[in-house]
């Protein structure tokens, strides 16, 4: 029964990660062409043919799911922490300033995976729902721990009320993603203040000091 259920979040968290917020972005173009469509009908062919292009990134991503449900052909690599900032911000088309400290090369796939979790959730909540300008991403890395840090200055929130607000799994999701890293996250917002989402994920499996 266990086994089953890491299975189940493994597929959820991959689900989310990936074909939920690709599809949401999607969404969100093809809402903003309907507004653009009388008006500058060029800028509505753009935004179509971007709009295309991330439903087909949606099917690619649906297709890695599905191949990492067969074990024999697991992946023992992560995706490029630089690469996925690169994808992720350009997904969301949000201004950004990001960097990448310390050797990632001898953290394991599955922390950097985590991280990438962390990454994605972060910078897609600011997009749909801080109103910020901008986003600033850290990923800093030492040989015991590897910690994640997504900034930005909008509109914030209650944080005991948006952890309740139904229909807004990402962050519980991310919670439980974290948890099992063996990490920590803490999200600090406040309405006006803007908000920061920092994960502290161990290297090893003795997990981070609180």
């Amino acid at each position: 029964m266990t086994d089953r259920r890491e299975a189940r979040e493994q597929l959820a968290y991959a689900i989310h990660d990936g074909l939920t917020q690709v599809i949401t972005a999607s969404v969100l173009e093809l809402e903003a062409l309907a507004h653009r469509a009388e008006i500058r009908p060029e800028e509505a062919t753009h935004a179509l043919h971007a709009a295309v292009a991330e439903l087909r990134l949606a099917l690619d991503e649906v297709r890695v799911v599905l191949a990492s449900l067969t074990p024999e052909e697991e992946s023992s690599s992560a995706e490029s922490i630089e690469d996925l900032l690169r994808s992720v911000l350009e997904r969301w088309q949000l201004p950004a300033t990001w960097s990448v400290e310390g050797d990632l090369a001898e953290v394991p796939p599955s922390v950097l995976e985590t991280a990438s979790s962390v990454i994605r959730e972060g910078v897609a909540n600011a997009a749909k729902h801080a109103d910020a300008g901008e986003v600033a991403v850290r990923v800093q890395a030492s040989g015991r721990s590897v910690e994640i840090s997504v900034e930005d200055h909008g509109r914030g929130f209650e944080t005991v009320d948006r952890d309740r607000e139904e229909g807004h799994l990402g962050l519980d999701m991310l919670r439980r993603r974290v948890a099992d890293a063996h990490g920590t996250l803490d999200v600090s917002s406040a309405p006006g203040k803007g908000t920061r989402v920092v994960a502290r994920l161990p290297v090893t499996d003795k997990g981070v000091e609180r």
